[in-house]
C-alpha cells in the first residue's frame, strides 16, 4: 500500500494497551481507524478522541469478522491494513502447566491463535479487491524464545510466527505485505501484577506501548513481509534474524 493517509485501518484490541497506542499513532498518520474491541465504553471513547469508529467483536467468532467487515464496508468501504493485536494470558503466574483447565487452554488459544488466523481469512479479501494492503500480527518475544513463565501463552506466539512466515508468500501474490511484531515485556494490562513485580525488583525497564505503535505503523507503511520484529524498552525495532533451518 502507497501510505496510510485516508487508509481504512482495523485494529483489534485497539481499546487498551498496544492496540489503544497504535490506533493514536495510526490517526496521526491520517489513517481512518476502526477500533475493535469487546470493551464497549473505552473502545468508543477511543474511537470518538481518533476520528474513527468503534466496532464490538469477540475475535474468536468468526460470526463476529463477518459483521464487523461488512459493517466497516457499508460505512468506510474495503479495508486496507490491520492490526490484528488482541490477546490475553492464561493470568497464572507462576503456574504447572498440567494445572490449566481445558476451558482456559481454549479460552487463550481462541483470543491469541484463532482471533488472527479469522481476522486475516476475513481481512484479505477486502484487501486483494482494494488492489492491496498490510498486515502487522501481535506476537512476542516469547513467540522466538523460550518463556518458561506461561508455555501456552509461548505456544500461541510461536504459531503466529510461523503462521506470518509460512503465509507471507501466498498472501504477497495478492498483493498483501504481512509481518508480526514481538514486544518484549511491556507495560499492558496483559501483564500479570505477580510478573511486573518481577521485572521491577530486577530493574528491568518495562516498555512504553508507543514504542511498539511506532513500530507497527513503520511495518504498515513499508518493508518486506514475511519478518518478525522484536522491540525493546529505549531501542529501536529490529528485524529477528532466524538461525540455520532445515531444508524442506
Amino acid at each position: 500500500m502507497a501510505g496510510l493517509a485516508g487508509a481504512v485501518t482495523l485494529v483489534t484490541g485497539g481499546a487498551s494497551g498496544i492496540g489503544a497506542a497504535t490506533v493514536r499513532a495510526l490517526a496521526g498518520a491520517g489513517a481512518r481507524v476502526v477500533v475493535a474491541d469487546r470493551d464497549v465504553e473505552r473502545g468508543t471513547a477511543l474511537a470518538a478522541d481518533a476520528g474513527g469508529r468503534f466496532v464490538a467483536i469477540d475475535v474468536s467468532r468468526p460470526d463476529d469478522w463477518t459483521r464487523v467487515m461488512s459493517e466497516v464496508a457499508e460505512t468506510w468501504g474495503p479495508v486496507e491494513a490491520a492490526v490484528l493485536n488482541a490477546g490475553i494470558s492464561t493470568r497464572r503466574y507462576p503456574f504447572a502447566v498440567e494445572e490449566v483447565t481445558v476451558a482456559e487452554y481454549e479460552r487463550i488459544r481462541g483470543v491469541n491463535l484463532d482471533g488472527v488466523l479469522l481476522g486475516i481469512r476475513a481481512v484479505v479479501p477486502s484487501m486483494a479487491a482494494a488492489g492491496g494492503g498490510a498486515i502487522v500480527v501481535t506476537a512476542s518475544v516469547a513467540g522466538l524464545v523460550p518463556f518458561p513463565d506461561d508455555p501456552y501463552y509461548a505456544a500461541t506466539k510461536h504459531a503466529l510466527v510461523a503462521f506470518v512466515r509460512s503465509a507471507a508468500p501466498q498472501l504477497d501474490g495478492k498483493g498483501v505485505r504481512i509481518n508480526a511484531v514481538c514486544p518484549s515485556a511491556t507495560d499492558t494490562p496483559i501483564l500479570e501484577p505477580e510478573r511486573r513485580a518481577l521485572i521491577v525488583r530486577e530493574r528491568r525497564p518495562l516498555q512504553d506501548p508507543g514504542e511498539v505503535a511506532v513500530a507497527v505503523v513503520d511495518l504498515l507503511r513499508s518493508g518486506g513481509t514475511g519478518e518478525a520484529w522484536t522491540t525493546r524498552a529505549g531501542r529501536p525495532a529490529r528485524r529477528w534474524r532466524f538461525g540455520d533451518e532445515p531444508a524442506g
